[in-house]
């Protein structure tokens, strides 16, 4: 312990020797401890470099386990050099130092952007701070804001599809696992569940579990590709022999590459599988099975073909069994039903009884609370455990649905001054207001999906939630998806958003009703074309309607507060608008006259009075290139839509939202 004590004073001492170490030293105490300084020459440049080792809480929040680079260069023209500086002395360091995160303090009044876009070019987070030349470092509080603003700034929460990093896989470890054994072990398996359950994410899991291990070989048949949905039950089971043999022969196959080889490249039939000696476990997924279903969304041929294929399929798996063949099945979807009823048409059904009714229920509530917790560091806020538990019991323990709130909460809470305790009673207000401006679409969404595939349990939910409780008996089907909770033998609907979603999904039934075949038919066709995006659109566009409605307010308070006497601000409004519409509008009072105009004329009016605006809005160029985005709604056409649209649609909300808050 005494040599440690004096290492550290060596230290000390050394680093109060140098004027910049001794205040990069000053500014981070709180928030790293400093093990290490040297000083040293690089490319004719005077450098100091410390080993910062992180705060409990920092580490936590950063998920660092290493010391943490600070390097300081007092230069007022930095170079992409300097990166290569830290890069060689981090690859020195042992593993001492983390391999991607970095504090560079330097002198470059325009460095910081410099600096963090080399850093995102080269993989690095960057952290930059300003020191002027010849003079001294931010304040060690205005340091901190700066690296709260750098540090916390990103999103946790937000994960556009399923889960694909180790780090961000929460909850279902041990299912994963199990998953894999009993696919292993040749069984038949089934995951039923709502959209965004996290069914795809586990099977990625479980694939990614199975290529480390060697075994079984995965024929991945992704049933939503429309060139395996389009076949019928003949073609379809061609196309599986084609990708099982493919995976046995790569370990690993996808449908996609199955549906593009003729016949002549591969023999489809399942006997070269039962030929080949000592043959290694195969298992055969089929994913969003629910488009080869009779409740299909896109092909009809299916409510005569699903018990066609599933009969001969049912063949081929006894052949296999017969045959020594390790073959096991894992079938995943949205609605159990097809695989529920007794017969088709008169018909049994071929799959009662032969792939199982099982289904992926949501996180256990302490999964919940860990995964809101651990994420929650990641941005520098601390809940306490009530706190934790109404956010898990407002979402349903549904994983996507506490990300959604945990990001909304996120956003919503002000940088500076993290990491923080976020107090009761602001957690439960931001919730109450993620339920309303965010929850309810996600949810409706979701039993929407639910009630075309299945309206079974969705009329189940409508009369459990109108009950205080109802007996397990009745409400099994309920608690099998997580839609309900089981509590002293009787089921109870305990989940606000879930409450919410059904009654918005219930008021949007009214109106559908009233409306006309044409239109419904509309409806039809956009809900199939952005079917996959369906709870980030209803979100996205929830959001926009609250921003429009703020740029209502904003316009309203600052051209009322810039009038000066003997002006009226509503004749600001109307000078904005073009003749037609300023002469339809005139006799309206302000209020009833903002809300009767929408997104382009909102633009309109700020853009025609920008000087009211700019100190609030910045960057004029900015917020046109935002309003014009937000403007082009993805959910407003009949085509598809893709991660890239989302994420540009979601980038320039959230500017919006950040100017107006």
């Amino acid at each position: 312990m005494a040599g440690l004590h004096n290492v550290r004073s060596e230290i000390q001492s050394s680093v109060s020797q140098n004027s910049m170490a001794s205040e990069i030293a000053d500014a981070l105490d709180g928030l790293f401890t400093i093990e290490h300084f040297k000083k040293f020459q690089a490319y004719s440049k005077s450098y100091v470099a410390l080993h910062c080792k992180p705060t409990r809480n920092v580490a936590d929040a950063l998920l660092l386990d290493r010391e943490v680079l600070a390097l300081g260069v007092n230069v007022s023209d930095i170079q992409v050099r300097t990166l290569h500086v830290a890069q060689e002395i981090i690859n020195n360091s042992s593993g001492r130092l983390d391999q991607k995160f970095m504090i560079i303090i330097h002198a470059d009044k325009g460095g910081d952007e410099k600096l963090r876009t080399w850093g995102r070019e080269q993989g690095y987070k960057v952290v930059p701070i300003f020191r002027a030349k010849a003079g001294a470092l931010p304040t060690s509080e205005t340091l901190r804001r700066v690296l709260a603003q750098d540090l916390f700034t990103q999103d946790p929460f937000s994960l556009t599809g399923p889960v694909l990093a180790d780090s961000e896989f929460f909850g279902r470890r041990n299912s994963a696992l199990e998953t894999l054994r009993q696919l292993q072990s040749g069984r038949i398996l089934s995951l039923f569940g709502i959209r965004k359950i996290g069914k795809t994410s586990l099977i990625n899991r479980v694939v990614n579990l199975a290529r480390e291990a060697g075994s079984p070989k995965i024929a991945m048949i992704d049933c939503s590709v429309e060139g395996f949905n389009k076949l019928n039950a003949a073609e379809a089971l061609k196309a599986v022999a084609k990708v099982c043999k493919l995976a046995a022969n790569r370990g690993y196959a996808h449908i996609s590459d199955a549906v593009k080889r003729s016949d002549h490249e591969l023999v489809p039939v399942f006997d070269d599988l039962w030929s080949q000696p000592n043959p290694a476990p195969l298992a055969i997924i089929f994913d969003e099975v629910d488009y080869v279903t009779p409740a299909s969304p896109t092909k009809p041929h299916w409510q005569k073909d699903f018990n066609l294929f599933w009969r001969e399929f049912r063949v081929v798996y006894q052949e296999a069994q017969r045959m020594g063949f390790p073959l096991s099945i894992l079938v995943s979807g949205v609605s159990s039903q097809a695989f529920r009823v007794e017969s088709f048409d008169g018909i049994e059904n071929s799959v009662l009884h032969f792939v199982p009714e099982g289904y992926l229920a949501p996180f256990a509530r302490d999964a919940s609370k860990a995964m809101i917790k651990d994420l929650c560091k990641r941005c520098g806020l601390v809940l306490n455990d009530s706190d934790q538990e109404k956010i898990a019991q407002t979402c349903g323990d549904f994983p996507y649905w506490i990300r959604m709130a945990g990001s909304y909460i996120h956003r919503a809470v002000e940088i500076k001054g993290r990491p923080r305790n976020l107090e009761a009673e602001v957690v439960e207000k931001l919730l109450s207001e993620f339920v309303e401006a965010e929850g309810a679409d996600a949810a409706k969404v979701a039993l929407e999906d639910l009630r075309r595939k299945s309206p079974e349990p969705v009329l189940l939910l409508e009369h459990a939630a109108s009950v205080p409780q109802i007996t397990l008996a009745e409400g099994k089907l309920l608690v099998r998806y997580g839609l309900a909770s089981l509590i002293s033998g009787s089921v109870t609907v305990t989940s606000a958003m879930i409450r919410e979603g059904l009654r918005s999904l219930t008021e949007q039934s009214v109106l559908i009703e009233k409306k006309s075949q044409p239109e419904q038919e509309a409806s039809a066709t956009l809900t199939l074309a952005s079917e996959e995006w369906a709870e980030e659109l209803a979100v996205l566009n929830r959001r926009r309607n609250l921003v429009e409605r703020k740029l209502r307010e904003f316009i309203h308070f600052a051209l009322k507060l810039s009038t000066t006497k003997g002006e009226n601000w509503v004749d600001k409004v109307l000078k904005s608008l073009p003749e037609r519409q300023r002469t339809e509008l005139s006799p309206l009072s302000g209020e009833a006259l903002l809300n009767k105009l929408f997104w382009k004329d909102l633009a309109a009016i700020i853009g025609k009075h920008w000087t009211t605006f700019e100190s609030t809005l910045g960057d004029k160029r900015r917020f046109e290139t935002a309003m014009d985005l937000v403007n082009d709604r993805p959910d407003a056409h009949a085509k598809p839509v893709d991660a890239a649209d989302i994420a540009l649609y979601r980038r320039e909300l959230t500017w919006l939202e950040d100017k107006l808050a």
